[in-house]
């Protein structure tokens, strides 16, 4: 009788101690911070091949890692080729990293590419694969491929980080929110949404 007693009330404290994991992860992933009001008016090209959908998994002030931080992640496996969202120059890169995780220690871990665009503006894109640059320099056109996917860096898993900035920092308004060209028409993408590029 006693040790059915212990078992209850153990099972009664694993049943809370569940709820209440489930209940902080999904206010974790659901809520977000308060991000920029800037809004490019320039429309982008989704950041992968035509035909292509891929999730959005982390939004706009995404409480992980983007916290007050205008950025997106998308879900999509290593080696996924990544196509420029916008045409610019390319400004900075690095691809020679193969580390990543969701710890402190790996936060400067991550391949990237940055696009200057013609009003100034920086389009990031991070977490690639190690050599996962494939244009290091000179013009890049809206569409082309530039790099291919990882999970370098800070990462639960793989993905492409992008986002767009008008300084290179991580003050709020350093970011810009954008509108992208999708199947469904322009729209200001959200978390957990799945978007496809369309064909033409």
């Amino acid at each position: 009788m006693a040790r059915a007693k212990r078992f209850l009330r153990v099972a009664k404290i694993m049943v809370i101690v569940v709820l209440v994991i489930v209940l902080a992860l999904f206010l974790f992933f659901s809520v977000s911070t308060r991000v920029t009001d800037n809004l490019d008016t320039y429309v982008y090209e989704l950041p992968y091949q035509k035909g292509s959908k891929y999730k959005v998994v982390q939004g706009y002030g995404g409480l992980f890692s983007h916290r007050h931080i205008a950025a997106i992640d998308f879900r999509m496996p290593t080696g996924t080729p990544v196509h420029a969202a916008r045409e610019g120059v390319v400004y900075a890169y690095k691809d020679n990293s193969d580390e990543g995780g969701p710890l402190g220690k790996y936060k400067n871990k991550a391949n990237y590419i940055m696009i200057k665009h013609s009003d100034g503006s920086f389009g990031c894109y991070w977490h690639l694969q190690k050599n996962g640059v494939l244009v290091k320099s000179g013009a890049v056109s809206k569409g082309q491929q530039i790099g291919l996917s990882g999970a370098t860096g800070f990462v639960l898993r793989p993905h492409l980080h992008f986002s767009v900035k008008r300084k290179l920092n991580y003050e709020m308004n350093s970011f810009v929110r954008t509108k992208f060209n999708t199947s469904e028409g322009v729209v200001i993408i959200k978390k957990g949404k799945s978007y496809e590029r369309p064909m033409d």
